[in-house]
């Protein structure tokens, strides 16, 4: 999320201020921290979309459970539990996609994972993925007919793995 300019001028100011021997200095000194956690938070990325019938948002996170690091799909209305794809997932998805030379189906995804990873994972775990990379900004993979393609096939590996690092909470 990008931060608004009305924030960076506030912390500018306020980091002038804090510079002054004065009450404003001190009260300065006290908000400087503050704007800056905010600054900090609103910077890094957080992927919240609209669930497909409109009732609720869906947030995406990395998280570390008992089996690892996983991305998280979860509702915010807190009703269902979360989807999750593992890490070794997630990146042999990377593989799959960043090496495909032309839009693929879902089942032929499912036999490259299946391929790479020598298990074939649940289908759900490899939507979860697919739908981040669809409604992150911009989108690192585009869907027609229900083929999946990287939107930009130069910079989709380093991007996907990018955005797995700015999704750790």
């Amino acid at each position: 999320m990008e931060v608004p300019e009305s924030l960076r001028k506030a912390l500018d100011e306020v980091t002038r201020a804090a510079g002054r021997q004065s009450e404003i200095g001190e009260w300065a000194r006290t908000l400087r921290p503050l704007l800056e956690a905010a600054t900090h938070e609103l910077a890094s990325v957080s992927v919240t979309r609209t669930s497909r019938r409109g009732t609720g948002s869906i947030d995406y996170l990395v998280e570390t459970t008992q089996q690892g690091e996983v991305l998280t799909e979860n509702r915010v209305d807190g009703r269902s539990k979360p989807f999750r794809c593992p890490q070794a997932v997630y990146i042999a998805l990377i593989d799959v996609l960043g090496a495909a030379e032309r839009p693929l189906a879902m089942d032929e995804i499912m036999l490259g994972l299946e391929k790479k990873l020598r298990d074939r994972p649940p289908e759900h775990q490899v939507r979860v993925a697919l739908r981040l990379w669809m409604h992150v900004q911009p989108p690192l993979v585009s869907r027609s007919r229900a083929r999946h393609r990287p939107a930009s096939p130069h910079d989709f590996r380093n991007a996907a793995e990018r955005l797995w690092l700015q999704l750790h909470h």
